[in-house]
């Protein structure tokens, strides 16, 4: 049930609670010691070894009909009425042994053993069942409870595989087509790109499996990423990261170069219209501010759309934080919450 307490062990305490509260009358009868010259009066070997047959009975009926009932064992051969009738027959057998032992031990007592033994075994049997019924209940509870949570995870992981996957494939066509542009060029920088490009690579294969990476990874990656566009857009791209490199902090996964790719694929970045990307920390609002000067593209570009999207869901699902984003006529940002490691 909990970390403390499992349902066995509520059984087991419940069945010692019953049994003292049901012989707790005679118990106090039986200490009476100077009424013990009466015949007839209980006397402290017949109360414990009774005290000791309804605790070890109540628990053996808690726990059955707790199985019984849990399992439905009763189903298809009979119904719930049914199976309440074998309970009683149960509690008559049970009870008639131990009263047939205990007129062995007290023949001179048969009236007490008889009349006592049967009615508050009775009671505790009807107290048996009440108790096994309300654990049962609250057991299921606790299952759907758990089943419900468990499937919540798998649901969520479900999502955050997905959006990876829609994640990954663009990149890798980006990073690749880059990787192209500058082979076909002859350029000399093809070489570092080619390394820097085996670096962010690596990375986004070693994070694939991860939901939050720490933020100074993040940040090596991010680095290398904007050096491959660098060398490819020259002067028309300007990336300024003021980000620190060290912080105590958490990210998912290739957030930053999503940003970054989204700005390059929606703006025009030449000579006439240099692009400046900015990173940075806002103190202020605990979040990271990516920016970039709003000059959109006069047609489109290709893609799917789901970029933002799919980055603010990463951050719903596993932060439960979403991001924030303001667009003006000269500026687009991007505003991350903050996740602390600490």
């Amino acid at each position: 049930m909990n970390a403390r307490f499992s349902f066995r062990q509520i059984a087991g305490i419940a069945s010692v609670i019953i049994a003292m509260l049901v012989n707790l009358p005679l118990i106090r009868l039986a200490n009476r010691t100077q009424l013990a010259i009466f015949p007839g009066l209980p006397d402290t070997v017949f109360l414990f070894f009774r005290l000791l047959f309804h605790i070890a009975f109540t628990f053996f009926f808690i726990e059955l009909n707790r199985y019984v009932l849990l399992q439905k064992r009763y189903k298809p051969r009979m119904n719930l009425l049914g199976w309440y009738g074998i309970n009683l027959l149960l509690f008559s057998i049970l009870t008639a042994l131990f009263v047939g032992i205990m007129l062995l031990w007290y023949p001179e007592r048969p009236i007490l053993v008889l009349v006592t033994t049967y009615f508050r075994t009775f009671f505790v049997w009807g107290t048996a069942l009440l108790v096994a019924n309300f654990l049962t209940v609250l057991q299921q509870n606790r299952s759907m409870q758990a089943e419900n949570e468990r499937l919540k995870r798998e649901s969520l992981q479900a999502q955050l595989d997905g959006l990876r996957a829609q994640l990954n494939p663009h990149f890798l066509f980006n990073s690749l087509n880059a990787l192209s542009s500058l082979i076909r060029e002859g350029s000399a920088n093809t070489q570092p790109y080619l390394a820097k490009l085996s670096q962010v690579l690596r990375y986004s294969l070693q994070v694939q499996n991860r939901e939050l990476v720490p933020f100074s990874e993040e940040m090596q990656f991010t680095n290398a990423y904007s050096f491959l566009l660098t060398m490819r857009f020259g002067n028309n791209l300007q990336i300024v990261n003021d980000l620190p490199t060290q912080s105590p902090w958490l990210i998912p996964p290739m957030t930053l170069q999503l940003l970054i790719e989204n700005a390059v694929k929606h703006n025009i970045v030449s000579g006439a219209k240099p692009l400046r990307i900015h990173l940075a920390a806002d103190s202020i609002s605990n979040t990271i501010r990516v920016s970039n000067g709003n000059q959109p593209k006069p047609e489109p570009a290709d893609g799917t759309g789901t970029g933002l999207p799919n980055l603010e869901n990463r951050f719903r699902l596993l932060t439960g934080k979403t991001i924030r984003i303001v667009r003006s006529e000269s500026e687009f940002s991007v505003y991350l919450p903050i996740i602390s490691a600490v």
